[in-house]
């Protein structure tokens, strides 16, 4: 049975979710002396005070952290499901990692999220053709 449109819905889940991964690594290289030197100079139009700077720059590491880790764990599940319905040909295995993965990712990345619950409800819903032999 052909499932091409859970695949396609997979792989655009996960193409999104390797995008939130390099804004993830991006939010992680950041130099924290040129990220405070820049939210000073835009903050001097809000009157930012220097711990409060200091703190937006901490924030934002640890939103780093949080969204590789995720993501890194969101694309492992799906990868995971793609390959066990691609290879093994187990369609309630996939669906059910599938189904975990876009659960699992709702709170952070949404779209992704509903795409890869979509995939997973196709692939445990969907059955072959019962053709009636008489």
């Amino acid at each position: 049975m052909k499932r091409t449109g859970e695949i396609t819905l997979t792989v655009i889940g996960g193409c999104i979710n390797l995008l939130f991964l390099l804004i993830g690594i991006r939010l992680l290289t950041v130099d924290f002396t040129t990220f405070q030197m820049q939210l000073e100079a835009a903050g001097e139009k809000q009157q930012l005070t220097s711990q409060q700077l200091t703190d937006l720059a901490y924030f934002a590491q640890i939103a780093g952290i949080f969204i590789l880790i995720f993501t890194i764990l969101i694309f492992a599940l799906t990868a995971i499901g793609l390959f066990l319905l691609l290879k093994l040909k187990k369609t309630r295995a996939a669906g059910t990692v599938l189904l975990i993965a876009g659960i699992l990712s709702l709170p952070e990345l949404f779209i992704p999220g509903v795409l890869l619950i979509i995939a997973g409800i196709m692939v445990l819903v969907r059955k072959p053709r019962q053709i009636d032999k008489f």
